[in-house]
């Protein structure tokens, strides 16, 4: 069949057709779809990282904060008497008696208790509402109430807390030296940077002679009848005789100093 230059165009023009939808069918279809699913992948894969991303931001607070407070916990328990000086008294006792040497008194006797757990109580004055009734009588208007409410919040607040335990130990020291060296004794203790606090002292004249006395068996009740004498006659009017005292009188002093000791927290380990 002969065809002429018409037929020529239109099959020419079929058989275009024909190619175009067969390459597209072949090769664009596939490479379309292929295009699509990698579209899907980096969007889960961007989706992954920004989850990744988040938590790696998230995990870099918390490390932070972790070393936050635990810089904080070691500020805090610098203060703290080293709990090896606590278990070894040796370290205490030249600790106690370099003072001594340095404020010219003299440390006749040293006691140490036991390492204990004790609880810590907070320093604070409870409220307590007096007359009652008498408040309620007058509070017409409720204005009292409102008052005591916002007067109790302090001790509301403070016994809902928890009791911190801390361990502890006490030391019993007897000193002699002239009142103005004893001072200055118990203001180096004071000073102390640890948590040493001195929590009684009591002291009386002392007289190296008569102390040589009383030791003496022979003499003993004497000296008891007269220390019971004196004694009262000191507690007559105590505060009196204290003002009275002379810097150069030596002393006889009994302190008692309660040490404070933590265990120091490990850093932790957040790399």
């Amino acid at each position: 069949m002969k065809l002429n230059y018409r037929d020529k165009v239109i099959l020419g023009i079929i058989l275009a057709v024909f190619i175009i939808i067969g390459g597209y069918v072949a090769f664009i279809k596939p490479k379309r779809a292929n295009i699509k699913d990698n579209e899907d992948k980096r969007t889960e894969v961007e989706d992954e990282k920004d989850r990744i991303e988040r938590r790696i931001a998230t995990a870099t607070g918390l490390k932070n904060d972790i070393d936050e407070a635990f810089n904080n916990a070691e500020k805090l328990g610098k203060i703290f008497v080293t709990k090896s000086d606590i278990d070894k008294t040796t370290l205490l006792d030249k600790f106690m008696q370099s003072y001594a040497n340095e404020c010219e008194v003299r440390v006749t006797e040293l006691k140490v208790d036991d390492t204990a757990a004790n609880a810590l109580s907070y320093y604070y004055k409870p409220y307590s509402e007096v007359a009652t009734s008498l408040r309620e009588s007058a509070d017409i208007n409720g204005t009292l109430e409102k008052q005591i409410e916002e007067d109790r919040k302090e001790t509301d607040t403070i016994e809902g807390r928890n009791v911190e335990t801390i361990m502890s130990t006490r030391y019993g020291l007897e000193v002699i030296g002239e009142k103005q060296n004893l001072w200055k004794y118990m203001d180096k203790i004071a000073e102390t940077d640890s948590a040493i606090l001195i929590t009684s002292i009591d002291f009386e004249e002392y007289d190296e002679d008569e102390d040589e006395k009383e030791q003496k068996p022979a003499a003993q009740n004497n000296n008891n009848n007269a220390n019971n004498q004196q004694n009262q006659n000191q507690n007559k009017d105590e505060d009196e005789e204290r003002k009275n005292i002379e810097d150069d009188t030596v002393l006889k002093s009994s302190i008692v100093i309660q040490l404070y000791s933590i265990y120091n927290m490990e850093k932790p380990v957040t790399e």
